[in-house]
């Protein structure tokens, strides 16, 4: 059974599978034009499958965020026949109308990484592609529907600043975005949400709040000069909702709305005009030969 969606995400995705939260089918994992991707989990847990694929390996096998494979992790899905990609990102929070453990849909990126490769296409003049919406915004729609069915508190819209990591930011570097609008900090995000756009899938973001940016940590940082103010601020709360158990609900009725309601969107014409211009093939694997 074919699946139309996939979920690229972190260490959440082993703890998901290591807790039995899912049933897997042994990974897929065939070499691209941009080397060997990670490896991508079916799961088949209902009528509407979706696949599940790690950023990076668990534990110690986790490199800095700069050399993930993210176009060999972007093609394979595509091979694969996916049409719609959702990232799970952990985030820190820069404004504090967020709080720990809320979810936040963004619909923009200010990208301040330095080292990653940013187009599939670096020898030619396929990757020039205009960036609005960043996001698919049909999906990050069913996403929020999805949200409200679940009970789940989500910020719909705002802006994510995606750093080179891995590395937190200093205190100044918190300053500085959020002078220019950033409400959440994170090191993923970029530049699979411009890759996607290449390779014509829809892809849509969900930020995690698991701690305040300023500070790196669940503590929010002292506001000095205002009294008594380490008496009354949220020095944590409760902890975060558990993402293993969380995700998987969120991702099986994703994959049943998508089934019945696909996205009525560009997403999928977003290289037309280069087809038409190039003469390019329709079959887009040859974009690569």
């Amino acid at each position: 059974m074919s699946a139309k969606l996939a979920c690229i995400a972190g260490a959440t995705i082993y703890r998901m599978l290591k807790g039995g939260h899912l049933d897997a089918q042994e990974p897929v994992r065939k070499l691209t034009p941009f080397g060997l991707p990670e490896p991508a989990f079916l799961v088949n847990n209902s009528d509407a499958p979706f696949y599940l694929m790690p950023r990076h390996g668990p534990g110690l096998d986790r490199p800095a965020p700069w050399p993930m494979n993210v176009r060999a992790n972007l093609y394979a899905l595509k091979d694969l026949g996916v049409e719609a990609i959702v990232s799970w990102s952990a985030a820190g929070a820069i404004t504090h109308n967020l709080h720990l453990g809320q979810l936040m849909l963004p619909d923009d990126v200010l990208d301040m990484t330095r080292r990653r490769p940013m187009t599939m296409f670096e020898n030619c003049a396929l990757g020039f592609l205009r960036q609005f919406p960043v996001f698919c915004d049909p999906l990050r729609e069913m996403l929020a529907d999805v949200m409200v069915e679940l009970g789940l508190s989500a910020q719909m819209g705002g802006t994510v600043a995606v750093t080179e990591g891995p590395r937190l930011e200093t205190p100044a570097e918190v300053r500085m975005l959020a002078t220019v609008g950033a409400e959440v900090v994170t090191h993923t995000l970029a530049p699979e949400v411009f890759l996607a756009r290449e390779l014509q899938m829809c892809y849509a973001g969900i930020c995690y709040i698991v701690n305040y940016a300023e500070t790196g940590s669940r503590h929010r940082p002292f506001n000095v000069g205002e009294l008594f103010a380490e008496l009354r601020q949220d020095q944590g709360g409760k902890p975060p909702t558990d993402t293993a158990e969380l995700l998987p609900k969120l991702l099986t009725r994703l994959a049943a709305k998508l089934k019945q309601t696909p996205p009525a969107c560009d997403c999928r014409q977003s290289m037309s005009e280069y087809i038409k211009d190039y003469d390019l093939s329709e079959n887009w694997r040859e974009w690569f030969d």
